[in-house]
């Protein structure tokens, strides 16, 4: 399984967030607001909808090289939905078997 990389705010970027910071683009601090913990560009792009996935991406790229965000490895990524390795015919058969 592959490994996540999640985003979370840094020191400096709460700090810029809960001050409301004139320092700091607007663009970044609606981002830094949406960084609640960690969280998956995915996720982060969901709450800003008006990003594109490769603008977000950028956003977080650009506050990870000011400080003020931070890339973690979040761990193996969990298939939860079974769309990658679920197959049915492995229940048919113990259902079968009853």
């Amino acid at each position: 399984m592959a490994t996540e990389t999640l985003y979370r705010r840094t020191e400096a970027g709460k700090l810029a967030w809960q001050r409301q910071d004139a320092g700091v683009p607007l663009e970044y601090r609606r981002v830094l607001g949406a960084l609640e913990g960690e969280i998956h560009p995915d996720n982060l792009r969901l709450r800003l909808a008006r990003y594109s996935a490769s603008e977000t991406q950028h956003l977080l790229d650009e506050l990870v090289e000011h400080g003020l965000a931070e890339a973690v490895e979040g761990g193996e990524h969990h298939d939860l939905d079974f769309t990658g390795d679920f197959d049915f015919s492995h229940l048919k058969k113990k259902a079968a078997k009853r």
